[in-house]
Formats: C-alpha cells, structure tokens, sequence
C-alpha cells in the first residue's frame, strides 16, 4: 500500500462549518470526510463534476437541486438493493438469508439550511 500524503488546505468558514458538521453528527474526523470527499468526486466524471460544482455555486437555488438529486439517486440505489434482495430471495428456495434481515435500511435525513 502506498503512503499517505499529508494535504494542507484553506476553507472558507461556511465550508469549515459544513465540514466540522458533518464530521460531528456522523462521528467522523474531519479528515476522513475530506478523504471520503475526495474520494467519491474523483470517481465522478468531469462532466458530472463541472455540473455539481456549478449548481452548488447558485446561492438561490443550489441546495434544492442537490436535495432533489440525493433523492434520485438514493432512489436508484434502494431500488438496485431490493432487485438484488429479490433476486438472491428468489435463488434461495425460499430460505432467508440471515445477512438479509441484518441490512440496514437507507435513511435520508434532512439537513443544510431548511433543517436548521
């Protein structure tokens, strides 16, 4: 495995706030949210990247669009889950996997200005 590399970088308050947010109500370091970050935008496309990056940029509009986004996606990802449930409840002949009931059930919680 390679090394770590240490980043230094500056944020402005709002961003601080949403970071030190985050990483309270999730029980997080600060750090792993940056690197979880970094992580999921780097997988991304730039095409996809430029479009969040401009519609996080709209003070009016911008966190709307990515409660309606989350909501998409989320959406998508509960549905992939349960076509796979399904499908691995229809391989078992009937039995219940153990590990089925165990899943943890996605919940969306409300936060950003209209939480507050």
């Amino acid at each position: 495995m390679a090394k770590a590399k240490s980043r230094s970088i500056s944020l402005p308050d709002d961003l601080e706030l949403r970071l030190r947010t985050i990483a309270l109500t999730e029980n997080r370091t600060p750090a792993n949210v940056l690197k979880n970050a970094v992580r999921v935008f780097t997988l991304m496309p730039p095409q996809l990247r430029n479009l969040l990056v401009e519609a996080s940029a709209d003070p009016e509009r911008g966190y709307s669009k990515f409660e309606q986004l989350s909501r998409r996606i989320m959406f998508a990802l509960a549905r992939e889950r349960f076509e796979d449930a399904a499908a691995k409840l229809a391989r078992s002949d009937g039995k219940i996997d153990p590990d089925m009931l165990d899943a943890d059930q996605i919940v969306m919680e409300p936060h950003g200005p209209a939480a507050a």
